[in-house]
């Protein structure tokens, strides 16, 4: 859904004729804000145009996970630098309510899309980032432990 196809559909002559179509042009503005992972401007069509977009029942049925999926990439992106974040800033920049942000946050955690906890008494994200040393020296442990399991087999199939 919403993919981003360099095929115009409206370049045959026959298509022409549906490009100024209300439902279309919703359509297509909707597709625009998408790939410009503007969430705003997609809500903003979204509210403009409910009547002619969930008329359709396809849209209608998969317009939720859409929504969901669309913040779920700018809630990524928008936490990605730091390691603190109040909640009712992310609520404010992806312009949902703070009990459906929890939602959407104790969802990705769930799911391990992002590794961090929720203060809720501070109204706070708080993630926990691993760093590459603190990676690079959890293999280096894990290869001198296998190292010496190594040295150990070794050693006493010499004494026997």
């Amino acid at each position: 859904m919403m993919s981003l196809s360099e095929i115009d559909p409206f370049a045959s002559p026959e298509a022409k004729a549906y490009t100024t179509n209300r439902e279309i042009v919703a359509m297509t503005d909707l597709v625009s804000a998408y790939t410009r992972k503007d969430i705003h401007e997609f809500e903003r069509i979204l509210k403009d145009n409910k009547e002619s977009i969930m008329d359709d029942a396809f849209i209608r049925s998969h317009i939720q996970d859409l929504l969901t999926k669309f913040r779920t990439q700018v809630l990524l992106k928008l936490i990605e630098p730091y390691t603190k974040l109040s909640l009712s800033y992310i609520s404010e920049e992806l312009n949902i309510p703070a009990p459906e942000l929890e939602s959407l946050l104790t969802s990705l955690i769930l799911d391990e899309k992002i590794r961090g906890l929720i203060d809720q008494v501070g109204q706070k994200l708080e993630l926990q980032r691993e760093r590459g040393e603190q990676r690079r020296f959890a293999h280096i442990v894990e290869w001198s432990e296998h190292i010496f399991s190594l040295h150990t087999a070794i050693t006493s199939r010499l004494r026997d």
